[in-house]
Formats: C-alpha cells, sequence, structure tokens
C-alpha cells in the first residue's frame, strides 16, 4: 500500500512537472509573437522614449570603471550561494552581462558555477554517505531520478543540471555523498548548465534593449529547451515506472 501510495504522489509530481514544462513552452511563444511584433509602429513610438531613458542609465553603468570590484563582488555572491543566498543563479548571470563585457561576464559565471558546484560537493563528501538519505528524504523528485535511472547516474547528473526543478546544491551535495568523481561531477555539471549560463549572459548583456532579438531570442531559446526538455524526461521515468512492479 506504502509503495502504491508513493507511485500516486510520484505521478502527481510528475504531471505538475509537466504542466511547468507546458508553461515554459507556452512563454517561449508569447515571446516569439513579441518578437514579431517588434516592428510595429504602435510599439516603435513607446519604445524609442523607453530606450532613450535606458540609454541613459546604460551610459551610467558603462562609466562605473570598476569592473574588478564588480567581478570580486560576483564571486563572492556566488560563494555565498553555495551556503545559502536568496539571489537566483539566473539573476546573477543577468547582472554580470549587464554590468560587464561579455566575454568577462561569460568568465565570471563560469568560474562562480565552479565554485558553487564545488563547495557544496565536499561538504557533502565531507559529510559522509549517511547524508544522502537524509537530502533524499527532503527532496523525492531527486530521489526519484536516482532510483529509476541507477545504471546511468553521469547521464542523470546532466539531467539534473540542464532541467530548471532540481535544487541545485543538494544535487551537488549527493553526489558529493556518494563520492562521485570530482572531475567528472564538475565537468558534466558545467555542460549541463551551460546552455542556460550562456543564455542568462547573453540576455543581461542586452538588458537595455529589451525588445531586441539578441534579448529575446536566447529567452526563447532557453524556456523551448527547458520546456521541451523537462517534458521529455518526465515521460521517460513515468514509463519506467509503470514498467517497475509495485
Amino acid at each position: 500500500m506504502n509503495r502504491k501510495s508513493a507511485a500516486f504522489k510520484a505521478r502527481r509530481r510528475r504531471s505538475l512537472i509537466n504542466t511547468i514544462g507546458g508553461f515554459m513552452l507556452v512563454v517561449a511563444g508569447a515571446l516569439a509573437v513579441l518578437l514579431f511584433y517588434t516592428h510595429s509602429r504602435e510599439l516603435q513610438g513607446w519604445y524609442g522614449e523607453y530606450q532613450l531613458r535606458m540609454g541613459e542609465i546604460q551610459q551610467y553603468v558603462l562609466e562605473l570603471r570598476i569592473p574588478w570590484l564588480i567581478l570580486l563582488a560576483v564571486l563572492l555572491l556566488y560563494t555565498l550561494k553555495s551556503f545559502w543566498f536568496p539571489l537566483p543563479i539566473p539573476m546573477l548571470c543577468f547582472i554580470t552581462g549587464a554590468v560587464l563585457p561579455i566575454y568577462l561576464s561569460l568568465a565570471v559565471n563560469v568560474a562562480g558555477l565552479m565554485i558553487l558546484f564545488s563547495v557544496r560537493y565536499y561538504w557533502g563528501r565531507r559529510r559522509g554517505g549517511g547524508q544522502v538519505k537524509k537530502l533524499l528524504q527532503r527532496q523525492s523528485d531527486i530521489r526519484d531520478y536516482l532510483e529509476y535511472s541507477r545504471g546511468s547516474r553521469p547521464w542523470v547528473l546532466f539531467l539534473f543540471r540542464l532541467l530548471p526543478n532540481f535544487a541545485l546544491n543538494s544535487v551537488s551535495q549527493i553526489f558529493g555523498a556518494m563520492h562521485f568523481d570530482y572531475t567528472d561531477f564538475l565537468l558534466i555539471s558545467l555542460i549541463g548548465f551551460l546552455p542556460k549560463l550562456v543564455s542568462y549572459t547573453i540576455v543581461g548583456s542586452q538588458a537595455f534593449d529589451p525588445l531586441s532579438i539578441p534579448f529575446l531570442v536566447p529567452l526563447i531559446i532557453i524556456f523551448a529547451l527547458l520546456g521541451i526538455s523537462t517534458i521529455c524526461v518526465n515521460i521517460i521515468l513515468s514509463k519506467q515506472q509503470k514498467e517497475k512492479p509495485l
């Protein structure tokens, strides 16, 4: 009975995740429609005044002349995020893209992610395997993915980084506690998160021109990617769960 109840809860959770994935596809479609209408006369009239104001803000940001201070501050925020800090990763990428040159913002975001992943990984490794059970009790979605994909944990780690609905710190801590190879862990984590990191950073670099193609297209790509990957992965795991005897 308990196993049936757990299976029912898992189905409800995956149904909710699929709904979230569908919502992301709707957002991607809405942004695509907005991109189509960006050159309409009515929109351009309003947007011209908006751009003048945003141009003044952009010029002020460019004149700050303290990129290294910003760089160190962002890396500090990533470090704090590895313990606890309520600032989302997309916002950090967005901020660096807005205030730093694109090549530098991408580099600092990659470095920040390496810090974020590494600190929590070694925290989990130090606490040992006993920490895994406690974490998985609180993170039932992560537990389900590990349970139904025991033979391909590197691939599962990639999905954890690619999909939007898994806590970054919890995943890092679990894989550290499982003594997953650190080099593989870091490489797979970065590759999985890279599409989102690049998109968020490019969007931030175009923050002062939010109706431009460089701003809207990365958003469309990231919402479509997250929506499709979320739905596809949940369909695969749902099939695996049905094949498993109760």
